[in-house]
Order: C-alpha cells, then sequence, then structure tokens
C-alpha cells in the first residue's frame, strides 16, 4: 500500500503540473493507495491553508482504499526515536512528531509513504525503517 504525505495533498491543491504527476501516480497504483489518519487530520486541521478544502485533495481522499492509523506501540516507539533523535528545535515541531506517527505506523504495516520532504524522513529513517518514495521533481 501507498500512502500519501500531506505535503504531498498540499502539492497537488497548489499546482495543476504537480497535481496531474500526483493523480498520475495514485492511478497507477490504484486500489493500493491508502490513506494515513495523522495526514487526514493535518489536513482537516488546516483547512484551506492545506488545501484541506480543495476538491482535487478531497478527491484524492475519497480513492483512498484502506486508512492507515497509529496504534499504542507506534506511539511509543515514535517517543523513543524523538528521544533517540534528539530534543533540538526541528526534531520537536509538532509536523515533526506527526511524521514520526506517520513512519512508525507506515513501517509497522509495510507502508510505503510518498511525500517530498525528504530532509525529515531521511532523518526519521535513522531510527524507523519506513519505506520512502519521493515524490518526483
Amino acid at each position: 500500500m501507498l500512502v500519501l504525505d500531506t505535503n504531498v495533498y498540499i502539492d497537488a491543491s497548489q499546482d495543476s503540473d504537480r497535481a496531474k504527476l500526483i493523480t498520475s501516480i495514485v492511478d497507477d497504483i490504484g486500489d493500493a493507495v491508502g490513506l494515513h489518519s495523522v495526514v487526514a487530520a493535518e489536513l482537516v486541521a488546516g483547512g484551506s491553508s492545506l488545501g484541506g478544502r480543495s476538491e482535487f485533495v478531497q478527491r484524492l481522499m475519497r480513492v483512498a482504499k484502506g486508512v492507515v492509523t497509529p496504534i499504542h506501540d507506534d506511539w511509543t516507539f515514535a517517543g523513543n526515536a524523538l528521544r533517540l533523535l534528539g530534543a533540538d528545535a526541528v526534531t520537536t515541531r509538532r509536523s515533526f512528531w506527526n511524521d514520526l506517527l506517520i513512519a512508525t505506523s507506515c513501517a509497522r504495516g509495510g507502508v510505503t509513504l510518498l511525500t517530498n520532504n525528504q530532509a525529515d524522513f531521511a532523518r526519521i529513517r535513522r531510527t524507523i525503517p519506513v519505506d520512502i518514495l519521493a515524490l518526483p521533481n
């Protein structure tokens, strides 16, 4: 299964060329596209500033065939990863914590994450073996 990171939805809602690329990726994968509950929460919380209300984002969320969500063990694993990665300002951002939860639950479920946030996920992969598919430029 493939899930899309929040930044992929944002790209799709703000740039028509990116939307076409992302649509192509989603269409190629078909039934193996899921929705991560943390991503859904970020989109809803962000409202229009995160593209959460755009029709394109709503369509992408509707085609998801499964939901990936953190369980208790993912929360504790993410907490341990945060401790190991250090408590600097970058690491303690709420968005970084959300990325840790996304990474732990994807790793546990064998789910690949499509993202354009390679910097944070390269750091996260030092402690969490999550499969990442970088969104092409």
